[in-house]
């Protein structure tokens, strides 16, 4: 079986390499194309999917699957299923990236789920500078909306019962692939979008959503929003009164760790493997992993939870049950009824979060990263074989991918002889203050620092009498002095895009939100010193995803090497259904290099 598509070049010194060979690169019929022309809604074509499944793995690297390959297949007896099936039998694309920088969550997320780029959608981080409060804030935050939980359901512990900031994707400036599906369908598809955390759910759901939920580790349970609804479904009552999570979950590997080790495919890569952080001590000190004596019934379990195989079946299991309950696929809503085509598709949104967490905990190169992707491999094969029974094979379109990548573990590149470290974001702050300070005075003449984002404080500017350009002329000089730092690029800069790593910023860059200017690090270093490992650049390893379809009348073993990104995915969606692209949508089609030819 080919990975080709998988095949990365993760050279240390690289940029994201958008060049213009690349750009002209195309194996096959690689093409944008909407050979069918918009249907008509309502108009019966059996060409129409009952379901289109979007499944977004947080913090998947499009290497992993070659990596992780031989392991996932001895884990299953040598079996070609889940993640490698879909690749086997589908499309996928080999030059994709993120729809911007900084590479972080919410925005890929809200890009995936809109055919927008962050410069257009405005989700440009998982915190967005509010002008009000004068400091991030959540992109999700929304404090007119209130969190929704299973009545008599929330632990008796104090924590559990803080209060919780309500969440929605009121944010989001545009309409999402489930808008355009619905207006499409004169309100008839429907569109449920599920996530360990909230941010990978409410940007995915649209306007007029089915559902949008959840994992709440306050609760332990799947919740909602009073953005989207008065109150949860009794259904999703149901689910978290009779699935609770199994807070008492011991994570052991399916495979040994010396198996997994021995599976990787050169000795680079196995002497990563053995490589750890002190910051990856606090979940414990190796396989098997459980929940501290002491946190066995309380928020610390719950939390624990999301970091465990036992969480990603958990989400799956919730999946299946709202397309069982919403009836998602069949033309009748009416349990009572059979489960016939419908003559619009439905929509479901499925973000793993899982894998993120893991990630960020011990780094790409751990095992315990390896074996929350075999445990995913499985799940995914039981969530397809469970559609295959209820809805058909042939009837269901996936689209795998990822909100973005992630850089390996800093220890690991100093290993290797590399250099690497952590920059701290409060000590950079505060060094960038101290330079402007002992230049021109006591400020404040920073207000925030977001995921490497300078915004500068404009009261002190205009009191001082000084200009934007001169602070960013002044830093530029300083970050040289500063450990890990490379430079320093204005908003003016970015917004000219004179080269690929700036063009990525550009394309995340919202004036109203993103900041002045953007520290850039050295390839090695990252911006965190709460994780072991991380994201947020435009470096390589953080703005390369997959993007694979697969199911529903799409070609086998296609490869597209045209440079692809995450806005791409709903206007190709739209494409294969031979709808026109939204005005809204940043991203083109690639339906036609995808499509199988019609007879």
């Amino acid at each position: 079986m080919r990975f080709s598509f998988f095949l990365v070049l993760m050279a240390s010194t690289s940029l994201s390499s958008h060049s213009v060979a690349a750009e002209q690169s195309v194996k096959g019929v690689a093409r944008s194309a909407n050979p069918k022309g918009n249907k008509k809604a309502g108009s019966g074509d059996e060409q129409i999917p009952r379901l289109i499944v979007i499944v977004t793995v947080d913090q998947m690297r499009p290497d992993f699957l070659t990596r992780f390959a031989p392991a996932i297949k001895k884990s299953v007896s040598g079996r070609t299923e889940g993640l490698l099936s879909f690749h086997q039998n589908g499309a996928w694309f080999s030059q994709a990236f993120t729809a911007g920088a900084p590479t972080v969550t919410a925005a890929g997320h809200a890009s995936i789920c809109s055919g927008s780029n962050p410069a257009k959608h405005g989700i440009v981080g998982n915190e967005i500078f509010d002008k009000v409060k004068q400091r991030g804030v959540a992109s999700t935050l929304d404090e007119g909306a209130e969190i929704l939980r299973t009545p008599g359901i929330l632990p008796s512990d104090p924590l559990a019962r803080a209060p919780s900031e309500g969440v929605s994707g009121r944010r989001m400036k545009n309409s999402t692939l489930a808008d355009v599906l619905f207006k499409w369908s004169g309100g008839k598809s429907k569109s449920v979008a599920v996530s360990i955390k909230d941010r990978g759910a409410v940007y995915c759901g649209g306007q007029s959503p089915a559902g949008v939920y959840w994992y709440d580790y306050k609760s332990g349970s799947m919740v909602g929003s009073s953005a989207y609804a008065k109150a949860l479904p009794d259904w999703v009552n149901q689910f978290n009164r009779n699935r609770q999570p199994d807070l008492g979950f011991v994570w052991k590997p399916l495979l040994s760790t010396d198996e997994m080790r021995q599976s990787l495919s050169s000795e680079a890569e196995r002497k990563s493997f053995t490589v750890r952080s002190p910051l990856s001590q606090w979940l414990g000190d190796g396989f098997p992993y459980k929940p501290k004596k002491e946190d066995s019934s309380g928020i610390g379990a719950r939390q624990f939870f999301q970091y465990t195989p036992a969480a990603v079946d958990y989400l799956f299991d919730f999946a299946l049950e709202s397309i069982r309950r919403e009836r998602l696929g069949c033309h009748s809503r009416n349990e009572a009824e059979p489960c016939k085509s419908p003559r619009h598709p439905d929509l479901l949104t499925l973000s793993v979060s899982t894998p993120d967490l893991v990630g960020h905990a011990f780094g790409p190169e751990s095992p315990e990263v390896m074996d929350i992707y075999l445990n995913l491999n499985k799940s995914v094969e039981r969530f397809k074989a469970s559609l295959s029974h209820t809805l058909g094979a042939d009837q269901v379109l996936f689209v795998i991918s990822s909100d973005h990548g992630v850089q390996s573990l800093p220890e690991v590149r100093l290993s290797q002889g590399a250099s690497s470290g952590r920059m701290i974001v409060k000590e950079l702050q505060s060094s960038l203050e101290k330079a402007l300070a002992q230049a021109w005075g006591e400020g404040p003449w920073i207000q925030a620092l977001i995921t490497g984002e300078i915004h500068f404080k404009r009261e002190s500017f205009e009191k001082q009498k000084k200009s934007l350009s001169d602070a960013v002329a002044l830093l530029r000089e300083h970050v040289k002095s500063i450990p890990g730092a490379r430079g320093l690029v204005s908003r003016d800069e970015i917004l000219k895009a004179g080269t690929p790593e700036l063009d990525l910023y550009r394309r995340g860059h919202d004036p109203e939100r993103s900041g002045d200017a953007v520290v850039l690090l050295q390839s090695g270093w990252v911006q965190d010193s709460r994780n072991a490992a991380n994201h947020g650049t435009a470096f390589d390893e953080d703005s390369r995803i997959p993007i694979l379809f697969s199911g529903w009348q799409i070609r086998q073993g296609v490869e597209v090497t045209e440079i692809a990104r995450a806005d791409d995915i709903a206007p190709t969606v739209l494409g294969l259904l031979g709808i026109a692209k939204a005005p809204f949508m940043t991203g083109r089609s690639f339906s036609g290099a995808i499509l199988k030819n019609k007879k």
